[in-house]
């Protein structure tokens, strides 16, 4: 793909629209269009910052496009067809898992670490299981700052998705509220948690990941696998009898079908992007 502004800003639009989409990773989305090292490395440092604020910008700027549109419609959806979009969600997760394995690069058999980071990761998501069972909790400035927060951390992990964890937090209405909304009384305060959040954590993410890839990656399908009981669990406890089976099997098989889509589409464009990411890193080391 090429480097420019036009380029960038679709690749944008897309990791925008599907970071709204709870089981579907924006990240993912930036390694195969190969830009992920490139952003992560952007913004762990204020010059690296200062030397591709274009690429930075154009990018940021073609997410929130993206964001806004599909949220204008999930929040249409999730009003009407919760249960079914649930199952959806759960069904998206369960697509995306042999991509965050392919992400590693791991050929043998996970180690003690890996394991250990994975049960972490895992642990982690199903301890949210009891808040998210409390329903969601009412949009708050402090609330949409870590809405914010959460959501950036998510855009700098790979493989994991900032709406499922808000779903699990019970703080995904008020996400999709604000943004489609374009309330800018909470809009402000979750830009800034997500500012605050890629300056604190960008470049630790960088390292972790650089000198402990095995055990972060474990952490990362743990939180994915995780993100996927929490989410599917929500959704059978929506269902209410036999009348919601049907609807339950549309939205997996929906799932499915457009998990299985996000694949084909990273097996077209992975090698291309990889080659264009290399030759960034390089220039810019």
């Amino acid at each position: 793909m090429k480097d420019g502004a036009a380029s960038t800003g679709a690749v944008g639009a897309l990791v925008g629209a599907v970071s709204a989409l709870p089981g579907a990773s924006g990240s993912t989305m930036l390694v195969v269009f190969g830009l992920y090292e490139r952003l992560i490395c952007a913004i762990s440092g204020i010059r690296r910052l200062a030397s591709d604020i274009r690429f930075v910008a154009v990018l940021a700027a073609g997410i929130l496009i993206g964001m806004f549109a599909c949220s204008v419609c999930l929040d249409f959806i999730v009003d009407r067809w919760e249960m079914p979009a649930m199952f959806f969600f759960g069904a998206l997760i369960l697509c995306q898992i042999p991509d965050v394995k392919s992400m590693e690069g791991r050929s043998e058999p996970a180690g003690k670490s890996w394991w250990i980071a994975f049960a972490a990761g895992f642990l982690a998501m199903i301890a949210l299981l009891p808040i998210r069972e409390g329903g969601s909790i009412e949009p708050s400035a402090p609330v949409m700052i870590l809405i914010g927060a959460l959501f950036a951390i998510a855009k700098i992990l790979p493989g994991v998705s900032g709406s499922t964890v808000l779903i699990a937090l019970g703080l995904y209405d008020a996400f999709l509220e604000a943004i489609s909304g374009l309330d800018f009384g909470y809009l402000l305060p979750m830009i800034a948690g997500a500012a605050a959040a890629v300056i604190l954590l960008a470049k630790t993410i960088r390292i972790c990941i650089g000198r402990y890839r095995t055990a972060s990656f474990g952490a990362i399908m743990g939180l994915t696998v995780g993100s996927m009981v929490t989410v599917l669990a929500s959704a059978c406890a929506m269902a209410s009898g036999a009348e919601d089976i049907l609807p339950a099997a549309a939205g997996i098989a929906s799932g499915l079908i457009a998990g299985y889509a996000l694949r084909l589409l990273a097996r077209k464009y992975r090698g291309m992007g990889r080659i264009d990411d290399s030759g960034d890193r390089d220039r810019r080391d």
